[in-house]
């Protein structure tokens, strides 16, 4: 059969294996809020006698809107402005509250479509027969202006990547911010996406039938951080839906989980730690670690609901560790090792922030073992357990050379002090020894240099490593074999005296060979002996790292850690005006 029809073939297999493993939610969330959607107002030709200046106004504008004119700016902001005093707790359901958000929505669509609303600074409107500026003030946020480049509405789309939509009422609309990483500053993604809340604020003590545009302003709150407006009197509470950047992101994402198991040295697959928000002195890191044939939004349930969490935000920074899962996990603990360090640094060069040494590493399945490999001390163990001859008696080149030192010796990281494992194969999982686990393992594609360079190895070290490193380059299924010699090892490798481990363990399936299993990893060998906590679940493999109960064992797990970890805290991070 040829490669490439063979390949097509196991990738199908691959799939089924995926659903069977990870799961797939059967829920979606909708962000279809009638609340938000325009009024039902009649035709702007008809005007019965019961119709307000107001809602002509609002009709007149959505003609116009029709027609291309830029005019529904200035007319959609006259309709905000008018109905202003209507959006509170006092009419839930008053049909003036439904106009003004209603017409703020419209003026955010409308005012970035003619391009007269600028995101970082104000809106430009033809108000009381005069051209006005409308500036936007930022609240809370921990995003530079820059970030602010578009506004989206939270309207038409869903995702079946978490299941809760944690949403409250009040004053505002909530909408998506979305900006580039033009600077490239390191840890971030190529793309921001945030939640915010807009605002339309007329100073008090000003009466709506002259209302002077000094007066006005919109605002942008951060609603992970803010609850109510900023006015001195008559602070209100703002709506709030942070689960709405999160949705917004999933709802056309491209998966390619299959592709980068297969290929894991195509570009995309290249492995990296990313930061959800910019960093923010006195925040403690955690890295969610995916497990094999998955990527980070594997984590979006659990990282919907912590971001909600109250106190999450306050003491911790959320992160994400990718990485393609084809490749060794050796080789990935290392690029984590680097990253963890390469953060270290990046972020607080001159070693002040000393929360940055007391990060916390979520793993799921094989992501466990790459957190494992972060806190224990290898000495000369992994590489005995591969090789029958010192490292610095083997022949090879300077690549490969460094490559294997990165691998295989190392110390524990200084900056991590707590690993919690959900669902981790301490002891391997029969499924690697199955059928399509060692199709799997033989369809991956080492890289040109990792490949060359493995085949320079064995050419000039003949006899020299044993047979699970002979036969051809090891793939992350290869070492989750429960007879992997260097698997038995990492079980056994010393663990820094000072980590706090804990385990979440799956316990829905049962087999007559190996027992109670969360239908992947049984649970003899999920088992980590020196975990300080183990929590058993009744749930899957592929449920395990976003079922209620594991989320809510984290979530305890963070709040021991955070008390443990109290520092002092420096200014809170913030571009307020």
């Amino acid at each position: 059969m040829p490669r490439f029809l063979r390949s097509t073939v196991v990738s199908a297999w691959l799939a089924v294996w995926l659903a069977c493993t990870t799961g797939c939610l059967s829920t979606r969330v909708n962000w279809a809020d009638p609340d938000f959607a325009n009024p039902r107002l009649p035709s702007w030709k008809t005007r019965p006698p019961h119709q307000d200046t107001v809602e002509l106004r609002y009709a007149e504008a959505v003609r116009l809107e029709t027609k291309g004119c830029s005019k529904c700016v200035d007319l959609y902001f006259e309709v905000a402005v008018a109905t202003r005093c209507h959006d509170g707790p006092k009419c839930p359901e008053c049909r003036k509250r439904r106009l003004h958000k209603s017409a703020l929505k419209k003026l955010v669509a409308t005012g970035q479509r003619f391009g007269r609303l600028d995101p970082r600074s104000g809106i430009q409107v033809h108000f009381q027969g005069h051209k006005q500026w409308i500036p936007i003030t930022h609240h809370g946020f921990v995003w530079e202006r820059d970030w602010f480049q578009a506004l989206e509405l939270v309207g038409e789309y869903s995702t079946n990547g978490f299941r809760t939509r944690h949403q409250s009422l009040g004053v505002g609309i909530p909408l998506v911010v979305t900006g580039s990483n033009t600077t490239r500053q390191p840890f971030l993604d190529d793309e921001a996406i945030f939640s915010a809340t807009l605002h339309l604020n007329i100073g008090s003590g000003v009466e709506t039938a002259s209302i002077p545009s000094q007066a006005i302003r919109l605002e942008l709150y951060d609603p992970l951080r803010v609850d109510r407006t900023v006015a001195s009197e008559n602070q209100q509470v703002i709506v709030k839906d942070l689960s709405a950047s999160l949705a917004f992101r999933l709802r056309d994402e491209n998966q390619t989980i299959i592709e980068d198991f297969i290929n894991p040295g195509r570009a995309s697959g290249d492995s990296r730690i990313v930061s959800a928000e910019p960093y923010q002195p006195g925040k403690i890191p955690i890295v969610l670690i995916h497990g094999l044939l998955s990527n980070p939004f594997t984590w979006a349930d659990m990282a919907n609901d912590l971001r909600a969490y109250p106190g999450f935000v306050e003491h911790y920074q959320l992160c994400v560790f990718e990485y393609p899962t084809g490749q060794p996990f050796l080789t990935s603990a290392a690029q984590l090792r680097a990253g963890i360090s390469a953060l270290r640094i990046g972020w607080d060069p001159h070693q002040q922030d000393p929360q940055l040494s007391k990060m916390v590493l979520v793993g799921h399945s094989m992501g466990g073992l790459i957190a494992k490999l972060q806190v224990t001390e290898s000495g000369n163990q992994l590489w005995r357990s591969i090789a029958k001859r010192p490292f610095n008696e083997v022949r090879m080149g300077d690549f490969a050379r460094q490559q294997l030192r990165d691998a295989f010796f190392f110390p524990p990281s200084p900056h991590v002090s707590r690993v919690v494992f959900m669902g981790t194969p301490h002891r391997g999982s029969p499924l690697a020894r199955r059928c399509i686990g060692r199709i799997g393992a033989r369809l991956v594609n080492a890289p040109d240099d990792r490949r060359l360079a493995y085949q320079q190895l064995i050419r000039l070290n003949p006899g020299v490593f044993t047979e699970e490193v002979q036969k051809r380059i090891p793939t992350s299924i290869d070492l989750l074999d429960p007879d992997s010699r260097l698997l038995q090892t990492i079980a056994k490798l010393p663990i820094e005296p000072c980590v706090q481990m804990h385990s979440v363990i799956g316990t829905k399936c049962c087999t007559l060979l190996n027992g109670k299993s969360d239908g992947v990893v049984p649970v003899k060998s999920a088992i980590e002996p020196r975990a300080i906590s183990e929590r058993r679940i009744k749930t899957t493999h592929g449920r395990l790292n976003d079922h209620p109960e594991a989320i809510e064992e984290v979530i305890a797990i963070l709040n021991q850690h955070a008390w443990q970890s109290i520092e002092p805290i420096a200014e809170p991070v913030g571009h307020d005006e």
